[in-house]
């Protein structure tokens, strides 16, 4: 299962690095407009420090502007993949930039229909936005493990990219359905890490030792 972390900013992706979690890093345009940096100096600063994929979404709203992009975006970095709207005009252009050889997948997928159809394009992954499903009142997670069984019946390679993941509750439900990845947003990652018992039973077990100097003298 491979651990992604939804942001643009280096120290948080550092951060997970340190702890040897992280396998890539996915970004969107909402991201990259909070961060003030044109997108192509968001790409090549983070695709210099995590040792993995970078995802990166397309702008365009008509085909020849999406594989345009999508070519340009390859310059940027060896492992950037690049991120197309299930939209009639994305599948499209994913076709094109699939046959070209170029790694791209289709993201904010919103029914398990589109997801199927992704696949059978020979996306490189494809991202259901479970959060958004579940905001409209879908069963998001319920969605995530249709997609999945799918995938394993058919044989399908195309990665089942958990995305627009709320809270950690819905992370776990995500990896008990057997996705391929999850990208998280850094605070519900953070959350991951530790928790206010294991914390609270650390400094008990601090105050229990005392004074007595450290334990390997």
């Amino acid at each position: 299962m491979n651990l992604y972390v939804d942001t643009a900013d280096v120290e948080s992706i550092e951060r997970f690095t340190r702890y040897g979690i992280l396998d890539g890093v996915t970004t969107n345009p909402s991201i990259v407009a909070d961060d003030g940096r044109s997108y192509r100096e968001v790409v090549t600063s983070v695709d210099a420090v995590v040792d993995g994929p970078v995802f990166a979404q397309v702008l365009a709203a008509d085909v020849d502007g999406m594989v345009q992009e999508g070519r340009a975006y390859q310059e940027w970095g060896e492992r950037v993949i690049v991120k197309i709207p299930a939209t009639a005009a994305g599948f499209e252009a994913l076709h094109r930039l699939r046959a070209a050889g170029i790694p791209a997948g289709i993201t904010v997928v919103f029914t398990v229909e589109q997801a199927v159809i992704a696949a059978k394009a020979d996306a490189t992954f494809v991202a259901p936005y479970v959060g958004r499903m579940t905001d409209a009142g879908e069963d998001g997670v319920g969605a995530i493990e249709r997609v999945q069984s799918i995938y394993d019946a058919y044989g399908f390679d195309t990665e089942l990219l958990a995305a627009s993941i709320r809270n950690p509750r819905q992370a776990t439900e995500c990896y008990a359905a057997g996705v391929d990845a999850v990208t998280l947003a850094p605070d519900v990652l953070a959350a991951h890490v530790s928790s206010a018992e294991t914390e609270e039973s650390t400094a008990g077990f601090q105050a229990a030792w005392g004074d007595r100097g450290s334990p390997i003298e």
